[in-house]
């Protein structure tokens, strides 16, 4: 089940970040917090059996969504999770609310990868160094209102 973010998911989400993303990656539970309060109308939960399978933060910006965080917990991977989480951010493009859904994303992560270019996200930037690790990072962007609509429509 979809649904928004609310302050009591905190430590579902967090354990999805402990599970997902290296220890340097991982937000604090008062980050968490703040995000969850302060990008409240666009953050989602996706809840399974009472216990969160997944999250998405997404802020607006000026006249973009930016995707904070999104992730999955491994144990719920590949049964549409990810997909309806980002479909969220994506009903903002495809409405027209705003003109572009950015996001950052490891340049290793190739399953994430496989979704965001599945969705019609495109490489806008290579970010040197992003992470805290030195990995590299990819700013991804999506400003085709159509191909949202049709990601988010298909099976």
């Amino acid at each position: 089940m979809l649904r928004r973010c609310q302050a009591s998911d905190i430590p579902g989400i967090y354990e999805v970040e402990v599970r997902s993303f290296k220890p340097d990656d991982i937000y604090s539970v008062e980050l968490l917090k703040f995000l969850c309060a302060y990008c409240r109308d666009n953050s989602y939960v996706y809840a399974t059996d009472g216990k969160v399978a997944g999250y998405i933060i997404t802020c607006i910006e000026g006249n973009a969504a930016h995707v904070i965080s999104i992730a999955t917990d491994p144990e719920h991977r590949r049964r549409g999770v990810g997909k309806s989480l980002l479909c969220t951010a994506l009903k903002l493009l495809a409405e027209g609310r705003v003109g572009e859904v950015f996001l950052e994303v490891r340049v290793s992560n190739e399953a994430a990868l496989r979704l965001y270019k599945a969705a019609g996200f495109e490489v806008a930037e290579t970010l040197r160094n992003y992470y805290s690790d030195g990995e590299d990072g990819y700013r991804l962007s999506l400003r085709d209102r159509k191909k949202a609509r049709e990601f988010c429509h298909s099976k």
